[in-house]
């Protein structure tokens, strides 16, 4: 009896499996804190792989960000993308949200943007929502689809996205039906207790012509003192002139703003008015004002300039203008001079803008120049000697 025991303890020692470091079960979700909680990334990867296998959305999320970030290994964007899409299919929404980003960043397509972004919106990702919106408005590598863009926005800012908000509000304030309208108001007045400035400041500007909603220039004023509050240049313009007003009827003053545009052959960029008509028609009939002197502007820089210059005119009289920034005096003097004698204007207001002045290439490289250089840096964007500099 003794002999056969022993051969079957010999047996079961000779057949058992050998040692197996791997992972298994709950080992696995052990290992995986163990390994993640004292940062030690090059033993994560395994079993964080083992756990999202058995569809852990959270740690196949964890797996996800150690692939993107190069942590515990090489950067593989897109086995990251891989990974975060298995943790969106398990109802992890922030792997949505960064796949979505991934996709935003060139690893993938606008269609996995969008599809991945409207994914996350669905699981309550606010920031989400707004970037679809966005994509869905400007239709950028997808059809553009407004109805859907406002739903869309309509969900960040029920979530909490201020720029949700923002955004709704522009949209529907620009339809014609007076409900949306009604529904714009109130997304600019959710952005407002949202502390967005812009928000208040639209908010503000409907109080004030009654669009939307009833017209109460009393709210109008507290919408416009709390948007100055929080640094919104036109909102502290407007609150003075309803201040000064006396409570007569005022017609606001507000900036419209255009990144590029030419007429009556001056070419302008970051042109921004601040004046009662607003959109860019106005702007346009502002520049070919100023460009009434175009060929003695261009006489000032025969060699190409970029010159920002600032302008105040009122009741069609120019009131002052001056070349802001580094500028050789005589040209300074020039341009001012030729702005006072030759610019026409039909209303009132202040403008700004970087005006392509003289050769045309040498105006193209003036403004590269200015748009390579550092802010406030002081650097010149003109061609002069060094006694010219003021």
């Amino acid at each position: 009896m003794l002999s056969l025991a022993l051969a079957g303890c010999h047996k079961e020692s000779s057949s058992a499996a050998p040692a197996d470091d791997s992972c298994f079960g709950a080992q696995c979700v052990e290992q995986a804190e163990a390994a993640m909680f004292y940062k030690d990334y090059d033993n994560a990867r395994e079993p964080l792989t083992a756990v999202c296998e058995k569809n852990d959305g959270f740690q196949c999320f964890r797996l996800a960000e150690l692939y993107q970030t190069g942590r515990g290994g090489p950067v593989d964007l897109v086995k990251a993308a891989e990974v975060y899409e298995k943790s969106c299919a398990n109802d992890y929404p922030e792997a949505c949200e960064r796949r979505s980003d991934l996709a935003r960043e060139g690893t993938g397509t606008p269609q996995i943007e969008l599809e991945y972004a409207t994914k996350a919106c669905t699981g309550g990702r606010p920031a989400a929502c707004t970037r679809a919106a966005q994509q869905l408005h400007t239709g950028r590598g997808v059809e553009a689809d407004v109805a859907q863009a406002i739903e869309m926005y309509q969900s960040g800012c029920k979530l909490g996205d201020i720029d949700g908000c923002t955004g709704v509000g522009d949209l529907l304030f620009a339809q014609s039906s007076a409900d949306a309208k009604m529904r714009g108001v109130n997304a600019y007045i959710n952005a407002c207790v949202g502390h967005s400035a812009y928000g208040c400041f639209k908010a503000g500007i409907a109080f004030h012509d009654g669009t939307g909603t009833r017209r109460d220039v009393a709210r109008a004023e507290q919408h416009f003192a709390k948007a100055c509050e929080w640094q919104n240049d036109d909102a502290c313009h407007v609150a003075k002139q309803l201040s000064a007003s006396g409570g007569k009827p005022v017609e606001l003053e507000l900036t419209t703003k255009a990144a590029e545009l030419d007429a009556g052959g001056l070419q302008t960029r970051d042109l921004a008015c601040r004046m009662v008509a607003q959109g860019e028609p106005a702007l346009a009939k502002v520049v070919a004002g100023v460009a009434k002197g175009k060929p003695s502007l261009d006489s000032c820089a025969k060699e190409g300039a970029a010159l920002a210059v600032k302008w105040e005119f009122e009741d069609g009289k120019l009131l002052q203008a001056k070349v802001v920034g580094k500028a050789p005096k005589p040209l300074k003097e020039c341009v001012a001079y030729v702005l006072r004698k030759k610019a026409k204007f039909s209303h009132s207001g202040t403008c700004s803008a970087v005006l392509l002045l003289g050769d045309p290439d040498g105006a193209a490289k003036a403004l590269a120049a200015r748009a390579s250089a550092p802010v406030d840096d002081g650097r010149r964007h003109v061609r002069m000697s060094l006694e010219d500099e003021e």
